[in-house]
């Protein structure tokens, strides 16, 4: 059980981790789109959505890796629950 919780200890830090990544990528997308009304008409316009799609994809695999962490973590949690039924 002790292994149980160590894991879910880093599990939670991980999440915390990606959690960060996540709110990352959604600032830069909105400086993107504030930049792009005040100065798109200076840049290629094609470059501009590369670079918002690159950050769109990155946000995207890092929620699929966050959304994994809270899966795994719920199933510990359930086994940790399960066990400490079992131990009363």
């Amino acid at each position: 059980m002790k292994d149980l919780a160590q894991t879910l200890a880093l599990l939670s830090d991980q999440e915390i981790a990606l959690m960060r990544k996540v709110e990352t990528c959604e600032a830069y997308l909105t400086i993107i789109f504030a930049y792009t009304e005040q100065e798109g008409h200076n840049y290629n316009l094609v470059a501009i959505e590369e670079i918002m799609k690159v950050v769109c994809a990155l946000q995207c695999a890092w929620l699929t890796d966050l959304y994994h962490i809270r899966l795994e973590k719920a199933f510990i949690t359930n086994r940790l629950q399960h066990e400490r039924g079992r131990e009363q």
